[in-house]
C-alpha cells in the first residue's frame, strides 16, 4: 500500500512537471524516483522492526499490521507520523499537483492533441488515486479508531472488510490501465 500511494504521488508530480512546466522527465529521473519510493517505503515499514512501534496480528487475526492499540508514546508518535508522512502528505501533494494541472489545462486556449492526451492521462491518474483512497480510507479510519481508544467499536467482522478491501487495491490499477489506455 505504501509503495502504491508513493508511486501515485510521484506520478502526480511527473504529470505536474510535464503539463504545468512543460518539462519532460528523463529515464534516469524515473529510476531515481522508483529508488526513492522503495527506500521511503522500506524506511517506514522497517521502523517497527527496529523498535519504533511493532507488528502484531490485526483484530480479525488474518493479517499483520503495526500496533495501532499501543498507548506507549513511542508507538503513538509512530502512528501519527506514519499517517502524516504516508497518507496526509502524499494526498496533499497529489491534490496540489492535480489542482495545478486542471488549472493549467483550463487556462490553455488552444486545444492540441498533446493536451488531450495529457488530460486523458490526468483523468486516468485521478481515477487511480480515487480508487486507492476509496480502498484505503476505511482501513485508515478503523486504524485510527483503534489507535485513539475506540477499539470497542471495531469488532473482528468490522475490521476484516476494510483490511481485505485495502489489500485488494493493487488489483484495480491494471484494470484501469486496460480500460483507459490503448497503449496498454
Amino acid at each position: 500500500g505504501l509503495v502504491s500511494i508513493m508511486t501515485l504521488t510521484v506520478l502526480a508530480y511527473e504529470r505536474y512537471i510535464r503539463v504545468v512546466h512543460a518539462k519532460v522527465i528523463d529515464f534516469s529521473w524515473s529510476w531515481r524516483a522508483i529508488t526513492y519510493i522503495w527506500l521511503y517505503s522500506l524506511a517506514w515499514t522497517g521502523a517497527p522492526l527496529l523498535g519504533w512501534n511493532r507488528y502484531t496480528l490485526e483484530i480479525h487475526g488474518l493479517g499483520c499490521s503495526v500496533d495501532w492499540k499501543s498507548k506507549d508514546p513511542n508507538d503513538t508518535s509512530f502512528v501519527l507520523l506514519f499517517f502524516l508522512g504516508c497518507l496526509v502528505a502524499p494526498i496533499g501533494i497529489m491534490a496540489y499537483c492535480y489542482g495545478h494541472i486542471l488549472y493549467a489545462v483550463r487556462m490553455t486556449v488552444q486545444v492540441i492533441k498533446l493536451l488531450k492526451y495529457e488530460k486523458k492521462v490526468a483523468k486516468m491518474c485521478f481515477l487511480m488515486i480515487s480508487t486507492f483512497l476509496i480502498c484505503w480510507m476505511p482501513y485508515a479510519v478503523v486504524s485510527l479508531l483503534v489507535t485513539y481508544g475506540y477499539s470497542n467499536l471495531v469488532t473482528p467482522t468490522v475490521a476484516i472488510i476494510p483490511s481485505f478491501f485495502a489489500k485488494s487495491s493493487t488489483a484495480y490499477n491494471p484494470v484501469i490501465y486496460i480500460f483507459m489506455s490503448r497503449k496498454v
